[in-house]
């Protein structure tokens, strides 16, 4: 097995798949500072800033994974005309990656800010030091949904980029109105037979009817699918009527992919295919740091794999590799075709 994984690394790195990420863009500012005293003001921790740093987050954290690993990535959403929107760009200009953005004025750019308190040198937090805490989130989006001229101009950007020749799309959702019903109808019906989609839903999996393979995590397919019991048993009586449900939902040609953070992951075949149930326990479980933006390295591992012409298990093999290696950072990570090789080369026990 371990031959077979670096024979499918070394597949991605002679191809350069392209890849569109369509879905919901955020930016994550972090700004980090020394715990000083409590203000005299309020009840409240007062820091000595040190240190503002941005990353991608949603659809964007998507296609910047996907980037890393060697794509050349178009990203599409929705962004304001603001500072945020610039600073996103500048990431993505900096990382290869083409953003095609529709700008709204009325809308702004999604903006996630983390306050972080650190007793240690500046810095270290961005390189996975667990000193730093999380103080406060402040969230700054507007989720309304697209109106139908929004609608469309989002359609018609979406079109002219899928003009070129695009091996695959991936839809990252985070639920703030980008991916609708209206878009994904359109999308998929005409998409779906040129092109693998893939979809990495955030609640009403039926609006992704159709796609090659959702990768939804455990609590959203628990609530969606209203189970009974914890996704943990695996029982077989479990699973069938979990493909079951899923062929009333997607229809019979979709994979269901479930992330299950500490305990793996779980691949149900669709229910056209006569292949079993894959279960696939995590890598490097105990070394788990922050699982945020994990399943964005998931979807984006397998889009570029199966882009490649990788088969389906082993693009969930590799994107388990991946997960293994960005939850021991901190914050929205990254991880690369080189890093991956030499987190196989330390792995006891693969799979079979």
């Amino acid at each position: 097995m371990r031959q077979e994984i670096q024979l499918a690394l070394q597949k991605i790195q002679n191809h350069k798949p392209k890849i569109t990420v369509i879905g919901d863009l955020i930016l994550d500012e972090y700004i980090i500072g020394y715990p000083e005293r409590i203000s005299r003001e309020a009840p409240v921790l007062i820091l000595e800033h040190k240190e503002n740093y941005y990353r991608l987050g949603g659809a964007a954290n998507a296609a910047i994974n996907a980037a890393k690993l060697g794509a050349e990535v178009n990203l599409i959403g929705i962004t304001g005309q603001d500072l945020a929107f610039e600073r996103m760009n500048q990431i993505c200009t900096e990382n290869s990656i083409n953003l095609c953005s529709l700008q709204l004025p009325s809308k702004p750019t999604t903006l996630k800010t983390r306050i972080l308190a650190t007793n240690m040198a500046s810095g270290l937090m961005q390189n996975g030091n667990s000193s730093t805490q999380q103080v406060l989130r402040v969230d700054r989006q507007d989720n309304r949904p697209l109106n139908q001229t929004e609608n469309e101009q989002l359609l018609d950007l979406i079109k002219q980029n899928l003009k070129e020749k695009n091996n695959l799309i991936l839809l990252s959702d985070y639920a703030l109105g980008v991916l609708n019903k209206d878009l994904l109808n359109e999308l998929i019906s005409t998409e779906s037979s040129k092109r693998l989609i893939i979809a990495d839903p955030s609640g009403d999996f039926s609006r992704f009817k159709g796609v090659y393979l959702i990768t939804p995590n455990q609590p959203d397919t628990e609530k969606e699918l209203k189970l009974s019991e914890n996704l943990q048993s695996e029982s077989q009586e479990q699973i069938k009527f979990i493909q079951s449900n899923l062929a009333n939902l997607l229809g019979g040609k979709t994979n269901f992919l479930i992330t299950r953070g500490s305990e793996g992951m779980l691949l149900i075949p669709n229910s056209q295919l006569e292949g079993e149930p894959y279960i696939l326990p995590a890598f490097n479980k105990a070394e788990v740091f922050d699982v945020t933006g994990a399943g964005d390295t998931v979807s984006a591992c397998i889009s570029v794999a199966l882009a490649c012409g990788i088969d389906l298990n082993m693009a969930v093999l590799l994107s388990n590799l991946a997960a293994s290696i960005v939850v021991r950072k901190a914050g929205a990570a990254t991880t690369s075709l080189i890093e991956m090789e030499k987190s196989l080369a330390n792995l006891a026990n693969l799979p079979k």
